[in-house]
């Protein structure tokens, strides 16, 4: 009884002392990612050329919100909150430049989601398009909407989602760029 117990004990402390092992050569070979970060009004490089700051963000109203999910084809199957952020784009090369802005996703602690193209598509001219076009040293503002649902936060944390943090990201490894929202 008492060698079972030993070499169980035994066995668990090898495992606990490869799988340590195994992490730090895995950190070695894969280091974390740098980061960049960027405050309201702070550029950053979105693409070759192109530059991308945040001017201002909003969650929209109830009344905003609930006038845009009625020109919706199908009602949402959880709650969630439309988080507006503007951002102003500019061309610093001398040539023209086509960007998708499907890259830019929002991120909160334990949450992530792209672009609303639902939104986009009922809302008129509200919301940019996904692609812009920009001549050499253009700037244009844009504007688009993410869903914050409901699922991804927990529920005591659902009443003051206006008051957490988001950031806007649109590379995460090896450089991860982040255009913090606050």
């Amino acid at each position: 009884m008492r060698r079972t117990k030993r070499t169980f004990m035994a066995a668990g402390i090898i495992l606990l002392v490869l799988l340590a092992a195994g992490y730090r050569n895995i950190n070695r070979k894969i280091p974390p990612a740098v980061l960049n970060e960027a405050r309201i009004g702070e550029q950053l490089e979105f693409q070759d050329g192109v530059m991308i700051s945040v001017v201002s963000y909003r969650f929209l109203s109830d009344e905003e919100q609930e006038q845009l999910v009625a020109k919706m084809d199908r009602e949402p199957m959880v709650g969630f909150k439309i988080l507006e952020v503007k951002l102003t784009i500019e061309n610093t090369t001398a040539e023209n430049k086509k960007i998708i802005m499907t890259d830019l996703y929002v991120e909160g602690i334990g949450m992530g989601n792209g672009i609303s193209k639902g939104i986009i598509d009922v809302s008129g001219d509200c919301y940019s398009s996904l692609q812009q076009e920009l001549q050499p040293g253009e700037s244009r503002q844009i504007c688009f909407p993410y869903d914050i649902l409901k699922n991804e936060i927990f529920e005591r944390e659902w009443e003051r989602i206006e008051e957490r943090e988001f950031w806007l990201v649109f590379s995460s490894y090896p450089v991860k760029n982040k255009l913090l929202l606050s």
